[in-house]
């Protein structure tokens, strides 16, 4: 049943993407932290074919004897749907995922061997470029799993809980108002009316009894209005923001209060040069009146990242900056693809910002391909996502769509690129989305990336 299910979602899958793009497209490089510190093994490389029709298989071959544990895979075109790799004497992929397009990191247990079969499948002709391999050894370097959770997921969290997490960052439990004083919303649980500051207590004391050795940061937003104050959320913050010495006095309260571990922001959408300004300002002051031993840690969209809006010297006052890699969608509806996260990185470096101080958002939820709003848990369709897929159906208001999700091997690939760059680590919104199931967990599936060893 699952398998006739399957052929039915790739069947949906390979029809929606037939629109995919064939003209030539620009090439983009490897990252100098990669290809500067690692060897192409691939560099004499050569192919028994470069383009096909529809599906078919292209045999690799290195020349000689190779390991490797990497490959990057371009095209001319941008109209291959799906690929996978094999060792030629196996009948079984090691390795598949979707879209190639113009950069494809694939990241897999080392294989040694002097040639590869690619199996493409495509709608349309398609044409391979460049291929590069690399062993890429393990790193001892500190690699931090960050999670965001809801306040009421951390206040009811189940401490047999075991996907492991370095640092939580509690979402929607502390709010801004216009006079720079701290709001704690209370909540609704089992239809019992519990007091905000009850509900951050209570969410601090459960992870730390679940996840004793992890760092607990709490977000403070301001897309909340309060006191009938008629403001936006950009007034909102800009006004609590320029109250500096108030608003800093009363972060440090609340981490004092509730034995936080730090404070982070999430300020996506300033309208004016003026906003990101007086944000900027702010952060600097209050990263040198916070303790050093407390984190100071935002949340960013790529393109908040220049001069003119957060500048890397404006950054560099947080102590981890979690990159937005989410949401935006390609041209064929697909939010947060492997070549979102590659470019989104690729952009901010390129404007100064240093990736040991990035976090790599992934996102635990799917948005339809069809450009709907809603937002689907990954824990929903996690049983019907194989492990080289990234899509599954899911109902809405009666209505089926195809979704795109960040499956097991995506995740992997992700993951993969943030400890082969230095980066901090990744960050994944939100916890209590994520399956339950180990095998199919996402957060595992990124911690044993990280320690394979381990297993």
């Amino acid at each position: 049943m699952k398998k006739t299910a399957f052929a039915v979602i790739s069947a949906i899958f390979l029809l929606v993407c037939s629109f995919a793009l064939s003209s030539c497209t620009a090439y983009d490089e490897t990252f100098t932290e990669i290809s500067e510190n690692y060897y192409n093994v691939a560099d004499k490389a050569t192919f028994s074919a470069r383009k096909g029709s529809f599906n078919c298989e292209i045999t690799v071959d290195f020349g000689k004897t190779q390991t490797f544990n990497r490959l990057v895979l371009r095209e001319k075109t941008n109209s291959v749907l799906s690929f996978s790799l094999r060792l030629p004497a196996s009948s079984s992929p090691f390795y598949g995922n979707d879209f190639i397009g113009r950069y494809r990191y694939c990241s897999f247990p080392a294989v040694t061997t002097d040639k590869l079969v690619i199996s493409v499948k495509s709608d349309t002709g398609w044409e391979l470029d460049r291929i590069e391999a690399y062993y890429i050894p393990l790193s001892d370097a500190p690699f931090d799993t960050t999670a965001y959770i809801t306040a009421k997921s951390a206040y009811s969290l189940s401490h047999s809980a075991n996907a492991p997490v370095d640092t939580f960052n509690i979402i929607y439990s502390a709010y801004l108002d216009k006079n720079a004083e701290i709001r704690l919303p209370s909540y609704y649980i089992d239809d019992v009316k519990i007091s905000g500051e009850d509900i951050l207590s209570g969410s601090v004391q459960n992870i730390r009894k679940t996840y004793p050795r992890a760092k607990i940061l709490v977000t403070v937003l301001g897309d909340r209005e309060f006191d009938g104050d008629g403001l936006s959320l950009q007034q909102r913050h800009s006004l609590a923001f320029s109250r500096k010495e108030v608003l800093s006095a009363n972060l440090i309260r609340l981490i004092e209060d509730h034995s936080l571990d730090g404070v982070s922001f999430d300020y996506e959408f300033p309208l004016t040069e003026e906003d990101y300004r007086i944000f900027a300002d702010f952060s600097l002051f209050f990263s040198q009146t916070l303790p050093e031993s407390k984190l100071f840690t935002a949340a960013v969209a790529a393109w908040c990242v220049d001069e003119k809006r957060l500048s890397p010297s404006a950054l560099s006052c947080f102590d981890r900056v979690t990159l937005m890699a989410y949401d935006d969608p390609d041209e064929r509806g697909c939010h947060s693809t492997f070549y979102t996260a590659f470019s989104q990185l690729k952009r901010v470096k390129a404007k100064g910002l240093p990736l040991s101080g990035i976090l790599l958002g992934i996102p635990l939820y799917s948005k339809p391909l069809d450009g709907s709003s809603f937002a689907v848990p990954y824990s929903e369709c996690a049983d019907s996502i194989p492990m080289f897929s990234n899509c599954a159906i899911s109902e809405n208001g009666g209505e089926e769509k195809l979704c795109y999700f960040n499956g097991r091997q995506l995740v992997a690939d992700k993951t993969s690129l943030a400890l082969d760059l230095g980066l901090a680590g990744v960050a994944v919104w939100h916890y209590s989305l994520d399956s339950q199931d180990p095998a199919l967990s996402l957060i595992q599936t990124i911690r044993r990336t990280v320690y394979p060893r381990a297993l």
